[in-house]
């Protein structure tokens, strides 16, 4: 649980401010062991291969049916059978004017990546990356690291990829290696950080993987989505099993409660990976989503951060994002999150649409989500998965927030706890850039009907 930077809440509930994404060092029991068994191919003929074990971790196949080729086909688009398809041409102006982006939305990306590129470390040991790549800070460790990767995520959005010969693609590459870099040869993990920061960075590196086929990012993933699989809980106890907690490059966890929000990360990266060709087993697609179905409380009409009875029994029994990142993460595992089923989880993030670009304290940072970036991008990520009226009702309160709020620098100001955490300040607004960025690319970023797990 992260402390206040900024800010002093009521007595006694310090412990329970919103946590960061970002990194950790870590302590405390391991929660769980990774879930072998059946893996999913990239494609429907290809579900019935299986991938090997080893020591260590699966063997990550190639699924045999993969949609895409190592090398790109004469003449037509690499993405054209994947979920990347609307991020160039003529399907990313159709899918702009069908889901409600516009000129103003497109430049505001424009100007806010040239931001990043602009502040992007291009000379040490830090090149590549974003945020200051010494400071470790003492609960999340080398936050450098996720920021970079969700910086990359951004980047590859908008269609940047170091082999797409677009102004961004040096920058995309010198972030790759950077993140690369980072990379402990034994366990897999990214940097001195978190599950957050792996998490992000292996969902990073897997959609680059995805759109490039770049062969000579294959081992890093491998190993790092080995580690993922490793760190999911095996607990038997719906509390904990088929989640992911607050894990470190040694198998080590901060607590032994897996996060709704931290789950909803590794899910993406595995399936980021899935659709890159490599094979995941099935067995963990299905325990996240049982871990995930199982963090819904009806009392709360939301879904849980994490089951922890002295959180539940506090001021701050769960934090706004996990609602939207676990209506994300389970419409990707199959989940029909449009059904009447969810409408109450639909309703509370409905709710806490975004209503102006200010920060009103913690108490309606985590109640009302106001002021939230983080809880905005998964917001954005979920409600344009359920689409229709609940979309256009988001998408017109997220633009009217954004776009005036952008400065003339091409970035936004940082405005939240997180944003503390995450280090950004005046000169380095990487982290809330990169995430107004992924919100407004939200358009044409998947193409929803082959956006899935199954």
């Amino acid at each position: 649980m992260a402390r206040a930077a900024g800010g002093v809440p009521p007595a006694g509930e310090a412990r329970w401010l919103p946590e960061v994404p970002a990194a950790t060092p870590g302590g405390g029991p391991a929660a769980g062991q990774g879930t072998q068994g059946p893996t999913r191919a990239a494609s429907p003929a290809a579900a019935s291969a299986r991938a090997t074990p080893r020591a260590g971790g699966p063997e990550f196949a190639r699924a045999p049916a993969a949609e895409i080729a190592d090398e790109a086909r004469p003449g037509k688009s690499p993405w054209e059978a994947t979920p990347y398809r609307n991020r160039d041409g003529a399907e990313k102006a159709r899918a702009l004017e069908q889901y409600g982006g516009s000129e103003e939305t497109e430049a505001a990306v424009a100007r806010g990546l040239a931001y990043l590129a602009k502040i992007q470390s291009r000379s040490g040991p830090s090149s590549g990356s974003w945020g200051d790549v010494s400071v470790v800070d003492p609960k999340y460790g080398r936050v450098a690291v996720g920021k970079t990767a969700l910086c990359v995520l951004a980047f590859l959005g908008a269609g940047h990829t170091p082999q797409s010969n677009t102004e961004h693609s040096a920058v995309v590459a010198r972030a790759l290696g950077f993140l690369l870099s980072t990379q402990d040869e034994e366990s897999g993990h990214f940097g001195d950080a978190s599950a957050y920061d792996h998490g992000i960075s292996t969902y990073a590196v897997a959609e680059c993987y995805a759109l490039t086929r770049d062969g000579s990012l294959r081992p890093a993933l491998e190993k790092a989505l080995a580690h993922v699989l490793a760190m999911q809980s095996r607990r038997n106890d719906p509390r904990f099993q088929g989640g992911w907690g607050y894990y470190f490059a040694d198998g080590s966890h901060y607590d032994p409660w897996p996060r709704t929000s931290i789950t909803a990360w590794q899910v993406m990266a595995l399936e980021s990976a899935r659709l890159s060709g490599l094979q995941v087993p099935d067995g963990s697609f299905d325990a996240a989503r049982a871990f995930l179905e199982k963090a819904f409380d009806p009392q709360l009409g939301a879904y849980r951060y994490n089951h922890e009875p002295e959180r539940l029994s506090s001021v701050y029994a769960t934090l706004p994002a996990s609602t939207p990142a676990a209506l994300f993460a389970l419409a990707l595992l199959g989940e029909d999150v449009t059904s009447a089923r969810h409408r109450v989880s639909r309703d509370y993030v409905l709710e806490r649409a975004p209503d102006g670009y200010r920060f009103t304290g913690e108490l309606d940072f985590v109640r009302r989500a106001r002021g939230n970036p983080y809880f905005w991008y998964y917001g954005t990520l979920a409600m344009f998965r359920v689409g229709g009226e609940e979309w256009r009702r988001w998408n017109v309160a997220l633009q009217e927030c954004l776009l005036p709020a952008q400065g003339s620098d091409g970035a936004w100001d940082p405005l939240d706890p997180y944003a503390r955490y995450a280090r950004d300040h005046g000169g380095d607004k990487s982290y809330t850039t990169a995430l107004c960025v992924l919100s407004l690319e939200v358009y044409y970023r998947y193409y929803l009907p082959l956006l899935k797990v199954r």
